[in-house]
């Protein structure tokens, strides 16, 4: 009876490795299930999300001067850091060329390359929006047709850390109907109507914008010319540098 006892526990001693081997089966088929799982994911939510993940800042993007070819997906999810956003007071002027190089790339792809234009300043990113492309004649209504456009800019300044400032302009011609009783007042209008849009579409801080008319009075070039008024006519988007970006938030 002893050896019999004997054989019986050395036959169960040598099985146990059955149970260690049938846990590990039973977890890698959960792991294979979640990945599954995982692979499957809604395309809507997945499109949303990597949209948000995008508007991090690439590492080593290069200048929009340089003239780097890309889509705004690409040049902005590049090396993407885990935080979405630039942290408070460290936007350089790199981080300002990146946003502007993305901006570029997406009017690009809308073939509006010439309708806009993207410059880097003393004050900062400017880009200015030629009014007939986004405004009736007279009037502060975004045109529907391009008011996703100025919500994708939004998307894509709202990155860095920095106060921007929408600022109306218009030529020397004075208004012509009764909605608006000077140039002052439609840049004023035009401006903030640019700001709500960013804001309310675009998730754009309300904190950190403000929107303000210049009417005739911050002209670029000469009025003496139609083409002169018309690029005096616009509305600029400026992503402040450091320097002006601290004069504005005290």
């Amino acid at each position: 009876m002893a050896l019999k006892l004997h054989d019986d526990e050395e036959h169960e001693s040598s099985e146990r490795w059955l149970l260690t081997y049938s846990d590990l089966i039973t977890l890698l088929m959960i792991f294979f299930i979640v990945m599954y799982a995982m692979s499957n994911i809604d395309s809507e939510k997945y499109s949303k999300l990597a949209e948000s993940l995008n508007s991090a800042l690439a590492g080593d993007m290069q200048s929009v001067v340089s003239g780097q070819e890309g889509s705004p997906t690409e040049l902005l999810s590049q090396n993407t850091p885990p935080d979405a956003t630039v942290a408070k007071g460290t936007t350089s002027d790199a981080d300002l060329e990146k946003v502007a190089a993305a901006v570029t790339a997406m009017l690009a792809e809308k073939g509006l390359e010439n309708q806009v234009a993207v410059n880097i300043t003393d004050r900062g990113v400017v880009i200015s929006l030629k009014d007939i492309v986004f405004f009736e004649s007279g009037s502060a209504d975004i045109r529907p047709e391009n008011s996703n456009t100025l919500v994708e800019i939004g998307r894509l300044i709202k990155v860095v850390d920095n106060y921007v400032r929408i600022e109306g302009n218009t030529d020397t011609d004075p208004i012509q109907n009764s909605s608006y009783s000077n140039n002052w007042d439609l840049s004023v209008m035009r401006a903030s109507k640019v700001l709500d849009l960013i804001v309310t579409q675009a998730g754009f801080p309300p904190e950190k914008v403000s929107a303000i008319g210049y009417g005739e009075y911050r002209p670029v070039v000469s009025n003496d010319t139609e083409d002169g008024k018309s690029k005096n006519r616009r509305v600029d988007i400026v992503i402040l540098k450091e320097n002006n970006n601290n004069a504005e938030s005290t």
